[in-house]
């Protein structure tokens, strides 16, 4: 799913492949895979009730999969209803996932200044992004078609929630929530598992990461430089979640030109510059929508977007390597 699948696989999990935990039996964590959402999603389990490991996962498996199906952008389901109410002026009741999600994605537009838009779902479907096959080989959108877009100026701000009830002061927004669905399911996830007293536990959503809380031992993680190199290795405890975006992954290629999936909702246009952000927060809602919110914010704004959205750490690539870090529980802003 294009912005779901908008982020992207750069936080890679130590080990993946080779194995995160050397030993054997009931220590070795207990695997879970599966597919929503555009990606593969891996769940571990450390717990020596095999059991009720197995139990949780399958009830992963079924939270998983009713979410890619309420919250795809362009497939029937829950949010697909909800735009096209939206599009025709109607009122809606989408029920209290989606409505505090609106909530949440209108916290985020209004702190970061519009670097966050979850209403761009007109936008993204203009540029071809409403499909999960990559690269896109089709030429970008006429320039007229995109200020056309502009001129409606489509926000999460113009929809109004009156209690269970939605509607549109523009029906031009349409909901994608492709920049905060990880978050959110990754929330999820943890909740289910923490009331069954399996917190100790890492939920993967491809590369995209949250740690449900505080275990025997640290997870290894690996921040990558968004140019398929490790920058660094980082042992890290929950609740605490690692979430990232950028250009590198997914693009589409016209005239022998690339242009990012990801888009600048002030120009409508894709992302002129090469950046992936690394967000670290505890929250995985925030940790979701920042990561976004700084890739398009850019070399330039990427420190005052993520003092408004109070992000804990964010760790910022471009083309050429490291341009900064912030790190609010060191008190200091690398360069």
């Amino acid at each position: 799913m294009t912005a779901l699948i908008a982020a992207v696989t750069s936080v890679l999990i130590v080990g993946l492949l080779a194995g995160l935990v050397a030993c054997a039996g009931t220590d070795d964590p207990l695997r879970g895979r599966f597919m929503a959402f555009g990606t593969e999603i891996e769940v571990r389990l450390r717990s020596s009730d095999r059991g009720e490991g197995h139990a949780a996962l399958r009830d992963l498996g079924v939270l998983f999969q009713r979410l890619h199906v309420d919250w795809h952008p362009w497939q029937e389901g829950a949010l697909n209803d909800l735009n096209q109410a939206l599009a025709r002026g109607d009122e809606a009741q989408p029920g209290p996932e989606l409505i505090a999600m609106i909530r949440r994605a209108q916290d985020f537009e209004r702190r970061s200044q519009g670097q966050f838009n979850a209403a761009i779902g007109g936008l993204v479907r203009l540029w071809g992004f409403h499909t999960s096959n990559y690269p896109i080989e089709a030429p970008p959108p006429a320039t007229e078609l995109i200020d056309r877009w502009l001129k409606h100026s489509p926000s999460a701000m113009d929809i109004e929630v009156r209690g269970p009830t939605v509607v549109s002061r523009n029906a031009w927004a349409q909901l994608d929530f492709s920049g905060m669905a990880k978050g959110v399911a990754a929330r999820m996830a943890c909740d289910l598992l923490v009331n069954r007293g399996l917190g100790d536990a890492l939920v993967n959503l491809g590369g995209d990461v949250m740690i449900c809380a505080q275990g025997r031992r640290p997870w290894s993680i690996a921040i990558s430089d968004g140019r398929d190199g490790i920058a660094e290795v980082v042992q890290l405890e929950g609740p605490l979640a690692v979430f990232s975006s950028g250009t590198a992954q997914r693009w589409g290629e016209w005239a022998g030109k690339r242009y990012a999936h990801l888009l600048d909702p002030g120009t409508g246009r894709a992302l002129g510059h090469s950046i992936q952000a690394t967000v670290i927060d505890r929250d995985p809602l925030l940790a979701d929508a920042a990561a976004t919110a700084l890739a398009v914010a850019g070399p330039e704004r990427w420190q005052s977007t993520a003092q408004t959205l109070g992000v804990d750490e964010a760790i910022i690539f471009g083309a050429s390597g490291l341009i900064g870090r912030l790190d609010r529980s060191q008190g200091r802003t690398q360069p």
